[in-house]
């Protein structure tokens, strides 16, 4: 049986589903063209300093001039590109819980399976897996340039079950006393959120920094 092969038009069009638009422009806009300007502008300038390099020297130092230029411009852009995206990723993520009331059962069921956490533990399809027997910790990633914070709760490598952090699952840590393993993490990213994206989004991990 043959397996489908994605092919490259899919995978353009996934990672420009995921990704910020402003990112997803400099990795398959303007790092392309850039790619190609700086390919014309060095073959130009070997190509005439092959013909005559006394009588074109002028015009291949005017080329080298420009490769230099366009490339200190794109250099300087990728701090910028950053500093938004990054803007962006914070302005995404709420970890306020002040308006989350308190609940017993905390639900996040969907069609393909049935996920629920009380004091005692988290249940999948009903079976109830005790906090114990649990690894809890924050996860994080940078996937696609895309700052990714999570609460994962695993048995293994191969059984896990991952949430998004935001106001409910945090208020469902507080108010079923769920003790992470590395909880020291996600206070500090709560309570440095600018410096621990900055982190996530350039390395993937957050190291917490004394203050």
């Amino acid at each position: 049986m043959k397996k489908d092969k994605v092919g490259l038009n899919e995978i353009v069009a996934y990672e420009k589903a995921q990704m910020l638009p402003l990112n997803f422009a400099m990795s398959y806009i303007l790092t392309p063209i850039y790619a190609v300007i700086c390919f014309l502008l060095i073959g130009a300038f070997a190509v005439l300093m092959e013909i005559d390099d006394e009588k074109y020297l002028v015009p291949g130092l005017l080329c080298l001039g420009a490769f230099v230029l366009i490339s200190i411009l794109f250099l300087a852009c990728v701090p910028l590109v950053r500093k938004k995206a990054i803007k962006t990723e914070l302005e995404r993520y709420n970890f306020d819980i002040s308006e989350e009331n308190a609940l017993e059962i905390y639900d996040f069921s969907t069609e393909e399976f049935s996920l629920k956490f009380d004091k005692h533990g988290m249940y999948v399809n009903d079976e109830l897996f005790y906090y114990n027997h649990l690894y809890k910790n924050v996860v994080t990633g940078n996937y696609l340039k895309r700052v990714g914070v999570y609460l994962q709760f695993a048995l293994d490598k191969e059984h896990r079950v991952t949430l998004g952090v935001n106001p409910t699952t945090l208020k469902m840590l507080d108010s079923l006393e769920i003790k992470l393993d590395n909880r020291h993490i996600l206070d500090y990213i709560i309570s440095n959120k600018k410096d621990a994206f900055e982190q996530i989004y350039n390395k993937g991990y957050v190291v917490a920094r004394c203050e």
